[in-house]
């Protein structure tokens, strides 16, 4: 899974919140399950599971405290520690006995220091809710989204960061959709819409890549996995970028704000250095691309030699945006 919780807002989500229509929005996610993966309890912590024969999906859930500390604190509170704010004078005393001697009476000796100031944090029980879209081949698609609102003048990305951690630590990606948009017409829209996974260690990151695209644990198809995406975590990528539609099934590795390299571990002969529009381009299909000027993207085919030309694209193209 990565990373399961945040420090700052990623870059990248910072920019798609600037792009967005509308001033207010919320953290969600939209993600794609295989039926199979539902009833071997994938999101079993989030009430979503199969009873006989159909998926059950609740309009909400509560995530339990034991997904991680962002759960826990959004179900308990905490207190919070304001290292932002200047530290404050706090008195507090002893009791000591006269000369030693508790017989012969006491006195309170007081101490001064300065502390950071706190606060108390309490529980705000945000619930998730969810939306569903059934698709064909036994496979489905479920919208994800923190129930609170953003607004792009908000200052403080305190509580965004929560929310971020909260849908990270239950889901496993996050995003964020406008809030005036039904999970109705968000499920609708499914072409294109990515999801960003932070970079966690390499074998974190080739289980997740191999949860997505459903490669076993053996065989070609996992050899195919470890060798063309560890090429891509060899390049040290700021995000993983997961999409359905368009570029169906593919995997990105983000290096920039507008460089993406795309890669197609189940069937693809190539993989795609997309340094222009590359959230329009993936919109497009292998064969739309390839008809198409070749203008803001490079095609790396799998042949000998193909590690080379992509640390050579990726390098020279990063150090260009730098």
């Amino acid at each position: 899974m990565g990373k399961k919780s945040f420090r700052k807002v990623p870059d990248a989500l910072r920019a798609k919140i600037a792009q967005l229509a509308g001033d207010s929005y919320q953290v969600g996610v939209r993600r794609h399950y295989s039926v199979g993966d539902v009833e071997a309890g994938a999101l079993s912590h989030m009430g979503i599971g199969v009873e006989n024969g159909s998926l059950e999906v609740p309009t909400e859930a509560l995530p339990p405290g034991n997904r991680g500390r962002f759960s826990r604190w959004n179900l308990a509170g905490r207190v919070v520690r304001r290292a932002d704010l200047p530290k404050v004078e706090r008195t507090w005393g002893i009791e000591t006995p006269n000369f030693g001697d508790w017989s012969k009476g006491s006195h309170t000796i007081n101490f001064t220091r300065l502390v950071y100031q706190t606060e108390i944090a309490f529980g705000q029980q945000i619930p998730i809710v969810m939306g569903v879209d059934h698709q064909p081949n036994g496979e489905v698609d479920i919208a994800f989204r923190v129930d609170q609102t953003f607004s792009r003048k908000d200052t403080s990305d305190r509580d965004l960061i929560f929310a971020l951690s909260l849908l990270q630590e239950n889901v496993g990606a996050v995003d964020v959709v406008e809030s005036a948009r039904t999970t109705s017409d968000w499920l609708a829209t499914m072409p294109v819409d990515w999801e960003f996974l932070p970079v966690g260690s390499r074998d974190d990151m080739l289980a997740e890549v191999a949860r997505h695209v459903g490669a076993g644990s053996s065989g070609e198809r996992k050899g195919a996995l470890e060798e063309r995406m560890g090429a891509l975590l060899d390049l040290s990528p700021i995000n993983l970028v997961y999409g359905m539609s368009g570029f169906q099934r593919y995997l990105g590795a983000q290096f920039t704000s507008d460089l993406v390299v795309f890669e197609n571990v189940q069937y693809g002969n190539a993989l795609y250095v997309m340094y222009e529009r590359w959230e329009e381009l993936s919109k497009k299909s292998r064969i739309e691309l390839l008809a198409g000027p070749g203008r803001g993207f490079e095609r790396i085919p799998h042949r000998r030699g193909w590690e080379g030309r992509l640390r050579y694209a990726v390098n020279s193209r990063r150090n260009e945006s730098e």
